[in-house]
């Protein structure tokens, strides 16, 4: 009877505690205001050094496109040449053109705007979940996002993923941001929109979002008049930008809305799977010249494969790739759970978000990257459900079973988080940078030409990069570098391995796998440097 009498009494004081966090047990007001910013302060300079110290050079990822995209607009960019590239706007490799050319190194400037960026989606993303959904939610999903080991990769790969994250929920933010909805904060919001669209065009999700909010779900007032200038003022706002860009790209191409991305659903459709994207990208690509044709190639096929099939494909990827187990477990139950519930407009604004978001990606091939921004909703929306009356009043001792599990999310995805990027923090190819050791400075110019099969050979040597074509024989792949007058050719075992499956002729793969062994002499190349583990080579 003792026993039960002193966990009565336990529970009591317990439940007469003032917490100003009670998910949390914070009590100090100091602490309750902090420790958002000391935790995204930690990781900012915890994820810093890291890559400094380790992230030498790109992963053959999409640091891939870093190298032979994004640099090379930056530099075309300093060179007074603004690139219209048709996958992305040209945002990023500005602000990459102009960080590159203070401070010298652009692979460098990539990685620390990538962990600013980071840092910034998070801070964001706290004060917009803290202003929607309050304080509890917003730091517990801070916390899942930051420890998520997708999420923490790209936080230090050079790219535009979390830079086009960081803009987007600023521009979500300030359509949250005040008690009320002001001129000025709609029109921030539509620039930034506008910043995203031309980072990444999937930032199109935002102008979409917003307007439906505005003129459907009468999101900022209940008269009409007032909802059409709130949308006019973000469309001027997202507009200011975007005019000046698209007169841009019809003075150069004489189409006001250019963009080749259709390519890349033309590739979810009619490539992935079917054949090498090598090939795709040499042959089969060429035979698709705007989104029309994509969709009328097989108009049926389109919506089952894009509209339906992708819808539930790309969902459970996310469930697979992009989130740990028990945190897609509860991403689920909480998805069910939000069923139940009442919204404001400010929640049903931040959901419209999160599922345009998610829409906007099905005709893209699938790639948990390119869902990093959704990882705030799907945090929130497990955070709701675990702040739930129903996990709240499943109580071991003194933690309901809501605490129980965040505890246990967070620890499964900070462990799987580490143990992946312990390893893929350092994962490129470490022998460039031993090959450049052992170069002459004096062939480090850009008016040398070397071929490859990536570009980070070319960066860090300073040269000009062609990537070798689809060729069958060994002779074609000679003749060619000839044709184009290269200087040099480097070849590593990636590089081999894309030669051998070009071709099915035993002979020709020999001879492509001879190239990666020094010791056999070849009479068109000149051997100048090589590494043994990992294997590479590097000739004339």
């Amino acid at each position: 009877m003792n026993r039960k009498n002193k966990s009565k009494e336990k529970k009591k004081i317990i439940s007469k505690v003032n917490y100003l966090s009670e998910f949390f047990r914070i009590k100090n007001e100091k602490l309750f205001q902090r420790i958002p910013w000391f935790i995204i302060g930690a990781y900012f300079i915890i994820v810093l050094v890291a890559a400094l110290t380790y992230h030498q050079i790109g992963d053959y990822g999409v640091e891939t496109d870093f190298y032979e995209g994004m640099v090379y607009e930056a530099k075309e960019f300093l060179k007074g040449n603004l690139i219209i590239e048709g996958y992305k706007g040209p945002l990023y490799p500005i602000v990459l053109a102009i960080l590159g050319y203070i401070f010298g190194d652009f692979f460098r400037v990539g990685v620390i705007l990538c962990v600013l960026s980071a840092a910034i989606f998070l801070y964001f993303s706290f004060k917009t979940l803290h202003k929607i959904f309050g304080y509890d939610v917003a730091l517990g999903s801070i916390i899942l996002i930051l420890s998520n080991s997708i999420f923490i990769q790209y936080s230090y790969s050079a790219g535009t993923d979390l830079f086009f994250c960081a803009l987007a929920i600023v521009s979500i933010y300030f359509l949250v941001k005040g008690d009320y909805l002001k001129n000025s904060y709609i029109f921030i919001s539509g620039i930034f929109a506008s910043l995203a669209f031309l980072t990444r065009t999937n930032g199109l999700f935002l102008p979409a979002a917003a307007l439906v909010s505005f003129l459907i779900f009468k999101f900022s007032s209940r008269k009409f008049s007032t909802l059409i200038n709130h949308a006019l003022i973000y469309i001027a706002g997202f507009a200011l930008l975007n005019i000046p860009w698209s007169i841009y790209k019809y003075i150069h191409t004489g189409d006001f809305f250019y963009d080749r991305n259709y390519t890349n659903t033309a590739w979810e459709l009619y490539g992935k799977g079917k054949m090498s994207w090598d090939y795709w990208q040499s042959v089969e690509s060429l035979k698709f010249s705007s989104f029309k044709d994509v969709i009328m190639r097989d108009p049926v096929y389109f919506v089952q494969e894009i509209l339906i099939k992708n819808f539930y494909e790309n969902f459970i990827s996310d469930l697979q790739k992009l989130l740990p187990l028990p945190f897609s477990i509860f991403l689920v139950i909480g998805i069910i759970f939000l069923f139940k519930r009442k919204y404001l407009k400010n929640e049903v604004f931040f959901f419209l978000n999160v599922f345009f978001a998610f829409v906007v990606l099905l005709p893209a091939f699938y790639s948990e990257r390119f869902s990093l921004f959704l990882l705030t909703g799907y945090s929130a929306i497990v955070m709701l459900f675990l702040n739930d009356n129903f996990m709240k009043n499943l109580r071991f001792g003194s933690l309901h079973s809501g605490q129980i599990v965040f505890i246990i999310i967070f620890i499964w995805s900070a462990y799987d988080g580490i143990k992946y990027n312990s390893k893929q923090i350092d994962s490129g190819p470490k022998e460039i940078l031993e090959i450049e050791k052992q170069i002459p400075d004096s062939i480090k110019t850009e008016a040398n030409l070397i071929i490859a099969r990536k570009p980070h050979v070319a960066y860090v040597l300073g040269m000009r990069y062609w990537k070798f074509p689809y060729v069958t024989t060994y002779d074609s792949l000679i003749n060619w570098m000839r044709e184009k007058k290269a200087n040099y050719f480097f070849v590593s075992a990636f590089e081999v391995n894309s030669l051998l499956s070009y071709t099915k002729n035993k002979i020709e793969q020999q001879k492509f796998y001879s190239l990666i062994d020094p010791t056999i002499p070849k009479p068109e190349l000149e051997l100048i440097s090589y590494t043994i583990n990992p294997p590479s080579v590097y000739t004339n």
